[in-house]
């Protein structure tokens, strides 16, 4: 199956996933759901140290939401995710980026083009984003591209949204 091309940026293109990947692709998928980048993100996320692991949590976060690759335009090198589930006119997000693309603007990047995506579906009021309050790095990002924090359930998460 072709990857759909959803947005692109400035360095990102943003593609749908299946569940076929490569064999290059799934390698990079392991390495984008490393014990460091996963460190902050639900259980369901962690210890996939395989590429069998990666496929099998892909297809289970495929049944239940839309996941995104996010692709170097110059490469074509899977580097991160995109997940979204969509709500009540609320899009529930959480993205995540390989620790070698830490630090380069990339998650702003990808959340200003997201935006600008997200004005353009007719069934987005909101966009809905939540962090760990140990990721202060995404809770800067988040801040920084106008979401707003809203009060939380729990004290160990930070809740953002963004009204469009």
């Amino acid at each position: 199956m072709t990857k759909q091309n959803v947005f692109n940026t400035k360095r990102l293109n943003i593609k749908t996933l299946g569940k076929a990947l490569s064999s290059s692709e799934l390698c990079q998928l392991v390495c984008i759901l490393s014990d460091e980048v996963t460190e902050h993100l639900p259980p369901s996320f962690q210890g996939k140290t395989t590429e069998h692991d990666a496929k099998t949590w892909l297809n289970e976060q495929i049944q239940s939401s839309q996941v995104y690759g996010l692709y170097l335009n110059q490469s074509e090198q899977l580097v991160g995710l995109l997940i979204i589930y969509v709500e009540n006119h609320h899009a529930h997000i959480g993205y995540l980026f390989a620790k070698s693309h830490w630090g380069q603007g990339l998650a702003t990047e990808m959340l200003t083009g997201l935006i600008a995506y997200g004005k353009s579906q007719n069934d987005w009021h909101v966009i809905n984003g939540g962090v760990s309050t140990k990721n202060t790095a995404s809770a800067h990002v988040l801040t920084k591209q106008g979401f707003v924090e809203t009060p939380s359930n729990s004290s160990d998460m930070l809740h953002f949204e963004l009204t469009l």
